[in-house]
């Protein structure tokens, strides 16, 4: 990943991190920063939406053809439904990032081809799934998907195979043996269930029971 970084780079194309730590870019990349308030990511890309609404730069075209769903929506990111606009000045009072920062980089980003990526760990967190469906959405409303250099990513840093043929491999570790306790839980609930072991908890429709933890491995 950082040598094609590096390649884009050289190739004209221009880096803008979104996160609160400025070492999430490589410095050779000259990433513009934006650090929005820890969590707001969803409310930042809401504002960015709604500027390319209000001024017609999503692709209308490219919605009606390839998904499903924005007529639902579009009524909530104008305030239709709530009587609260998701505009730039709304984002900006959650995200304590200026309104026309963000509505200068909904510009930019219809102007030019954009690639937008986040990584997984933007999910683990309460609503985590958010961020994750808004980058989709953003990228439709930009018309981009399929595209060279275009549409979304989701986990690059993490996974560094999006796109690539899958080469499996045996770790080099110990055998494992076969684990005779069938129990499992969300991986993002284990600090909930440290805390609170024998509570129940809601999954996938479900009513479970956090277990009671007497070792971590």
């Amino acid at each position: 990943m950082p040598s094609a970084l590096r390649a884009a780079k050289a190739n004209g194309a221009e880096f803008v991190l979104v996160s609160p730590i400025r070492s999430d870019a490589m410095p050779e990349l000259d990433a513009e920063w934006l650090a929005p308030r820890p969590g707001t990511d969803t409310a930042l890309m809401l504002g960015l939406a709604h500027t390319l609404v209000a001024e017609r730069l999503h692709d209308r075209d490219f919605l009606a053809r390839y998904t499903v769903g924005f007529e639902r929506f579009l009524p909530y990111l104008t305030g239709e439904t709530d009587g609260q606009p998701k505009d730039a000045d709304w984002a900006a009072g959650i995200c304590e990032i200026e309104a026309e920062t963000i509505r200068g980089l909904a510009r930019r980003m219809a102007a030019a081809r954009t690639m937008i990526t986040v990584a997984w760990g933007l999910q683990r967190a309460d609503h985590g799934e958010q961020p994750c469906w808004m980058t989709i959405v953003l990228a439709a409303m930009l018309g981009q998907i399929g595209l060279p250099g275009g549409g979304f990513g989701i986990g690059y840093g993490s996974e560094n195979g999006i796109g690539n043929p899958v080469r499996p491999f045996k770790f080099p570790a110990l055998p494992q043996g076969e684990n005779p306790v069938k129990r499992a839980i969300p991986v993002a609930q284990i600090a909930y269930a440290l805390l609170h072991p024998g509570e129940p908890y809601d999954f996938n429709g479900k009513q479970l029971t956090y277990p009671e933890l007497r070792l971590v491995y």
